[in-house]
């Protein structure tokens, strides 16, 4: 099954770069990164990074919430391990259940609750997407007041529902703390679109920002059925530069980006792989 899983990952992300290339100039995409800022592409790696250390004391916070004491530094470091299973071993264990299953093995919290903290870490993630989608979108539709209204109200009740249903569903998340959850989620979403807007700035310096963050969010709800994202941003971009008058060449190239810098900062979970996580008397991989 999970060979299946990926295969189909796999050509959905082969299948969709290979149609997304067919529509452009690769040249100008290269000529893009040529005359880029090296210095504010920098910045948007350090605001990736920045936005993962939050990611990662958000899951910290669940697994608090959920009586598993684990220091943030480990968490930290297991979350690491996380993204380079996720991005570079696709085929094996994925890099939630690889948590699951040393967590388990150290310190023999229960598998259930484990899994239960994960699902509710990336629900909450993906609450906080969509809401601002919505708030997103409804500063594209100013011409259309009812509708601005609506999305934004849409966007609180995406806050609300989510904070019922989690907490009807995962019982042992206080309301208190899927709030901080919520408003971290918000955090890491507000830092990856600050680095989004860097490389914008860097490959085109525009300011016509809201629309690249806009896509960029989407891409990132949809990135599951595709391999680490790969595919499924650029051909969002492609499309999305037919409705949002954005430059398709920008967006294509801003999406690549984005999932190289996913890529290197995965790349650092090799070190704990290699050489493994101490807690206190026990060592954890």
């Amino acid at each position: 099954m999970k060979k299946i899983k990926l295969l189909l990952k796999l050509s959905v992300s082969v299948l969709l770069l290979y149609f997304v290339l067919q529509k452009i100039d690769i040249n100008q995409i290269f000529n893009l990164y040529k005359n880029s800022n090296p210095l504010i592409i920098c910045l948007a790696i350090v605001l990736f990074t920045i936005s993962q250390i939050v990611s990662s004391y958000r899951l910290l916070t669940i697994l608090h919430q959920a009586n598993f004491k684990i220091k943030a530094l480990t968490n930290l470091k297991l979350y690491v391990v996380g993204m380079f299973y996720n991005f570079f071993i696709p085929g094996g264990i994925g890099g939630d259940a690889y948590k699951v299953f040393i967590l388990n093995k150290t310190y023999k919290w229960k598998v259930k609750t484990l899994t239960q903290s994960i699902i509710v870490d990336r629900l909450i993630g993906l609450n906080a997407i969509i809401a601002l989608i919505l708030l997103l979108t409804s500063t594209l539709i100013i011409k259309t007041i009812w509708l601005t209204y609506t999305l934004i109200l849409l966007s609180i009740l995406s806050f609300l529902t989510g904070k019922v249903i989690i907490n009807y569903i995962f019982n042992f998340l206080s309301k208190k703390v899927y709030n901080k959850t919520f408003c971290i989620s918000l955090i890491i979403q507000l830092l990856q679109s600050a680095c989004i807007c860097c490389l914008v700035y860097a490959i085109t310096s525009q300011f016509n920002l809201i629309p690249y963050i806009l896509i960029f969010l989407v891409s990132s709800v949809l990135s599951v059925v595709s391999f680490s994202g790969f595919g499924i941003r650029e051909y969002v971009y492609l499309q999305a530069s037919n409705y949002l008058l954005i430059n398709t060449q920008t967006g294509i190239a801003i999406g690549l980006a984005f999932n190289l810098i996913t890529a290197i900062i995965s790349l650092l979970g090799v070190y704990y792989t290699i050489f493994g996580i101490k807690y206190e008397d026990k060592k954890i991989i």
